[in-house]
């Protein structure tokens, strides 16, 4: 690729609108994400990242998960979780759990609190997204953004979401089980 000027890269075919949909994409993320993490720790103490290793662990069958997958799962790396879930089982959200079988892995497990704790952050979790995001767009322009987004996943290589949160749960179960 041949060398760009800064100042001149409007004037390729770098800049289209895929560009812009991604700068759309990334300042919505960032915008609600913010938001949300400051509604969350107003509201709960708690982190956006604390919320989504509960819920994660709260929709595996055993309420829990080996710690390098729930790592994955979340976007933290293995020295991220374990410092997250050492702070959670001091709230008393979670607690760690060795396998018998093999000392080597260590599972996070949902404890009761954490059940309840996940029981009130749920609909403030939703609202959130609902009236930040949702509410601004009709069912059908929510599907065709899933579907675009769904495919950059699954190019790149990552986990796609799915249309319905009944598939979602249901393919969350499968992959726990895979393990």
């Amino acid at each position: 690729m041949e060398e760009l000027d800064p100042l001149d890269v409007a004037n390729t075919d770098l800049v289209d609108d895929g560009y812009f949909a991604w700068m759309a994409t990334w300042r919505v993320h960032s915008m609600i994400t913010r938001s949300l993490e400051r509604e969350l720790k107003d509201r709960f103490g708690l982190p956006m990242s604390a919320c989504e290793v509960l819920s994660t662990l709260g929709l595996m069958p055993a309420g829990r998960m080996r710690m390098n997958d729930l790592a994955s799962w979340v976007f933290l790396s293995k020295s991220g979780i374990s410092q997250l879930v050492t702070q959670l089982a001091g709230l008393g959200l979670v607690e760690r759990q060795g396998d018998p079988d093999n000392l080597r892995i260590t599972y996070a497990a949902i404890t009761d609190h954490g059940r309840r704790t996940l029981r009130q952050v749920t609909p403030v979790f939703f609202g959130h997204i609902k009236e930040h995001f949702g509410r601004h767009m009709s069912d059908e322009q929510a599907r065709a953004v899933l579907g675009v987004m769904n495919r950059v996943l699954a190019a790149g290589g990552g986990r796609t979401e799915a249309p319905s949160l009944a598939e979602s749960v249901e393919r969350l179960r499968e992959s726990a089980q895979d393990d």
